[in-house]
């Protein structure tokens, strides 16, 4: 390799000059990534509660969310983000509890109880704080570096995948830190979320913090399964008959765990075997396969969804990048 080419393999990533889409007046749109875990957590509560949406996917790969149109909706540069007409909704949870507020009725189920003083309330509340404590991006960056865990990952996160998805975080968080040299102002928060993800690729990288991870993650599924050993027969989820947002979240965790290779670290083989079984009835849910199909066709039926002028910086190349998702997102 020349020295000419070797400068350029090194050089820094550029920001890319995204253009802002435009959508129709009063169009419920969501800015997400398929492979971010809070993004699919939003669209698995747009399917449970059956809510026509405009799907934009943001280029994570590339630093659309550092762009300027996409930091006026969203200063964190964090996807997911749900703008409806002209109000604007950051954060997974703000934009659930949104969604919740506003669609209720015979053809939206609540996955929430509207009494906030009912048992099965607090419940949900409970295991919503637990499951939201964990650190989902640390624990996808890490099962790629720590071969000792002798994991079983899933597609799209197998083999050259795992490396690619490693390498981009690291552009990614280049990408974070130019936006922060370049910004003039407003960017305390990109400065916070820089901070976070430094010390999130300190704790990756470290073989005994990983597995404060770890042990965090089997506290939790040991506490779910005695819950759920406790409950058996009494309904068919978390905390009722009907499903709620304790087991979206719950339900989520569980795959993505499953798409990097755990469960036999977790629950397979009888370790958790109430566990197992609840992951078989989620995998049942239509909602579920409409976010998860196979041979990766949410992503060309996301990308057939979103009109042909709104496919700004993605290029041809769109269903590769989306494979390599960065996971630098909280």
């Amino acid at each position: 390799m020349s020295d000419q080419t070797k400068e350029i393999a090194s050089a820094p990533p550029t920001l890319q000059d995204f253009k802002a889409p435009t959508f129709q007046d009063n169009k419920l749109v969501l800015f997400f990534h398929p492979y971010n875990f809070y993004s699919q957590k939003v669209l698995l509560v747009l399917y449970e509660k059956n809510i026509d949406f405009i799907p934009y996917i943001v280029d994570l790969s590339n630093g659309e969310q550092y762009s300027s149109w996409f930091l006026n909706l969203n200063p964190k540069g964090d996807v997911p983000v749900l703008q409806d007409g002209a109000f604007v909704v950051p954060d997974s949870m703000h934009i659930i509890n949104y969604l919740e507020s506003k669609f209720r009725g015979e053809n939206h189920p609540l996955l929430k109880p509207q009494d906030a003083n009912s048992p099965v309330f607090d419940q949900v509340l409970l295991y919503e704080r637990a499951l939201g404590r964990l650190p989902v991006g640390a624990l996808s960056l890490g099962s790629f570096i720590h071969d000792d865990l002798k994991l079983a990952p899933k597609p799209p996160f197998i083999g050259p995948v795992r490396k690619s998805c490693l390498s981009n975080n690291e552009k990614v968080l280049e990408l974070l830190k130019r936006s922060v040299d370049e910004l003039d102002t407003k960017k305390a928060a990109l400065e916070q979320k820089l901070k976070l993800q430094q010390r999130r690729k300190d704790i990756v990288y470290s073989r005994e913090e990983f597995q404060r991870v770890l042990d965090a993650v089997k506290h939790v599924l040991l506490y779910v399964e005695q819950e759920l050993t406790k409950q058996a027969r009494r309904h068919d989820w978390l905390v009722s008959d009907d499903l709620t947002l304790a087991d979206i979240s719950l339900g989520l965790l569980l795959h993505r765990l499953y798409q990097l290779g755990f469960e036999n670290y977790y629950w397979s083989y009888g370790k958790l075997p109430q566990v197992e079984s609840y992951f078989l009835r989620f995998k049942r849910r239509a909602s579920y396969h409409k976010l998860m199909p196979s041979n990766f066709e949410i992503l060309k039926d996301m990308w057939a969804k979103t009109p042909g002028n709104y496919k700004i910086g993605a290029g041809a190349g769109f269903i590769g990048m989306a494979m390599f998702a960065a996971f630098a997102h909280k």
